[in-house]
Parts: structure tokens; sequence; C-alpha cells
């Protein structure tokens, strides 16, 4: 992961002028941001821990509700054999037979007494589950609120590019530049309005094969830097759709596949996906056409 934003890229563009044919130079900056890698991989690493101990939870409340479902099983049981001590001791005293009956009371309170604990047990499993499931609603909530800061970091770094007004001291700095021989010009790339005088010009130019050495050296600079800006501009879409990947993994395990589609930020971050899934696709068609010309 990569935590540093990029240097702005001053770049000079030509604009019409009022005083001129000829268009003047204006610097701006471009800026492309990274996105906030480092707290994004915190952010992933408190959700794994977080989702960790919801497994750890919910196995706990699992075996707590096995526990207790068992205890209340013994119970009925108990209660049960209780019930029959009781009618077996008052057939015994029907019968005369005292001591039976003596012995009959004796194993129904050895079986009371087990039934107290069978309840005891139950209560402390019940207490038990119910701190698990508050528990657990607490762990969801914070590995939601994880996720949602983990989406709102990505929604920061959704514009990588941005242009802004240069200052003073750079404005300058390009007027200087302007008089330099390897000074490249908007107009070299894009092309301007002429008048007819520098049409007929440029057509005798090329019809008399005026292009020299210095002409394409410079054209194959340009190409060169061109190449170089597409592929650092594809490898840091590489790194945020990786992130961006990480981030609709990590959504897909909390949300529900019904609350999904609900889910405007898990949409947004989709689309977000594609968008710069198309963008690379552009790149890697720019560039296999360069090759083959």
């Amino acid at each position: 992961m990569i935590a540093k934003c990029a240097s702005p890229i001053p770049i000079a563009i030509a604009v019409p002028s009022s005083h001129s044919h000829r268009p003047s130079l204006r610097p701006i900056n471009i800026i492309i941001k990274c996105s906030a890698s480092s707290s994004t991989s915190s952010n992933i690493n408190s959700s794994e821990h977080l989702r960790s101990q919801l497994d750890h939870l919910h196995a706990e409340a699992n075996t707590t509700t096995t526990k207790a479902n068992n205890a209340r099983m013994r119970l009925l049981r108990l209660s049960e054999a209780a019930e029959k001590l009781q009618k077996q001791a008052a057939i015994s005293i029907q019968r005369g037979d005292e001591n039976g009956a003596r012995e009959m009371l004796f194993q129904r309170k050895k079986v009371l007494q087990a039934l107290e604990k069978s309840k005891s047990r139950i209560e402390l499993l019940d207490e038990l589950s119910t701190k698990l499931s508050e528990a657990i609603s607490l762990k969801e909530s914070q590995l939601i609120g994880s996720i949602m800061n983990m989406e709102d970091t990505i929604e920061d770094a959704s514009s990588p590019i941005r242009i802004v007004a240069p200052t003073e001291e750079v404005q300058e700095d390009f007027s200087e530049d302007v008089s330099e021989p390897n000074t490249m010009n908007f107009s070299d790339i894009q092309g301007n309005r002429l008048d007819d005088e520098e049409a007929v010009n440029i057509q005798g130019s090329l019809s008399n094969d005026s292009w020299n050495e210095d002409n394409t050296v410079s054209c194959l600079s340009f190409t060169s830097a061109y190449d170089e800006f597409l592929e650092n501009i594809d490898k840091k879409l590489d790194e945020i759709e990786a992130e961006l990947v990480t981030v609709l993994n990590v959504s897909t395990l909390v949300l529900d596949s019904e609350e999904r589609p609900k889910n405007s930020r898990l949409q947004q971050t989709t689309e977000l996906l594609e968008s710069i899934r198309t963008i690379r696709q552009r790149i890697a068609s720019i560039n296999v056409s360069q090759s083959q010309n």
C-alpha cells in the first residue's frame, strides 16, 4: 500500500489573447490524489479483527443456547421423576409399607435438590446468553461503522484528478520558460486557428520536407513522456481498484443479500469501480494502438 500522494504536475496550455493572433501560455497544476491507503488498510485490519470477535461471540452464544436447552430438558425429566416418586410414596403408605414410602420420599428430596440446581443453572445460562447477545449487537454496530468509514475514505478519493490555479511565482516561472527552445506549447499538440498566411507557410514547409532532426527528437521525447504519464495514471488507478475490491468484499460479508441493493454507498462504490476499470481499459487500448503505429 502507498501512503504518499503525487506532487502537482505543472502543464502549460495555450489560451486566446486579445493582443495577438497566437495564443499565450497559461500554467495550471494537475494534482493526482492518492487514496488514503494507510487509513483504508487500518480500517480493513480493524474490520477483520471485529469479524473474528463476532465469529467467536456467535460460537459462544450457540454453545450457551445448547447448554440452556439441555438444562431445560433435564429440569423437565427431574420434575417428572419427583412426581412419580411422590405417587409411589402415596401407594406405599396405602399398602402399609412405611419404610418403602420413607425411601421414596427421601429419593424425591434428592430429586428436588437437583431440580433447584438445574433452575439456577438455567438462569445463569439465560443471563449469559443475554449478555452475549448485547455484545454481538455492539460488535456488529462497530463493524458496520468501520465499513462505513472505509467507504467514506474511498468516496473522498473518488475524484483522483484535481485542477488548481497556480501561484504568481509559478506563473512567472512559466513566463520565463516560454522563451526556451525545448518548451512545448499546447498548440504543438492540438493545433490552433491560424490565418491564411501562416497556413500557406506551413504547407510550404511540409512540401519542402522541412522537418529536421531537432523536430524529430522533440516528437520522440513527447511520445515517451506521454507514455510515462499514462503508465503512472494506470498504476494509481490499479491501486485504487484493488482497495475498492477489498471494500466490496468486506461489505459482502457484513451486509445481507437483501440489504446490498438498498445500500447507496455500496452501489456508489460499485459504480466507481466500474468507471475505473473502464478508464484502465481505455488506457490499455491507447497503448496498444501506439505500439502498432
